[in-house]
């Protein structure tokens, strides 16, 4: 990718904020390693969900539990178990 190339311009700082806070709580809920790494119990998620529950003017709570990883995994467990 360019370092240049931009996918949100025209839109305001505010819609922005939410389409990449969507999209990475999304990307921590669907996939098993990135929500190993970035899930529930860590500072990321945390402080992800709670700049998205003030965004959305929802309550942190309901938005942890809409975002909660399914299915995390660590991508290392097996090699370290084998």
């Amino acid at each position: 990718m360019k370092a240049d190339y931009t996918q949100m311009d025209g839109k305001p700082a505010e819609e922005q904020a939410r389409q990449a806070l969507k999209h990475m709580l999304e990307r921590i809920r669907e996939h098993p390693e990135i929500g190993y790494f970035c899930g529930y119990g860590t500072q990321t998620f945390a402080l992800l969900t709670e700049a998205a529950a003030t965004l959305f003017n929802e309550p942190v709570a309901q938005v942890r539990e809409h975002f909660l990883p399914r299915n995390a995994c660590d991508p290392y467990a097996e090699r370290r178990e084998g």
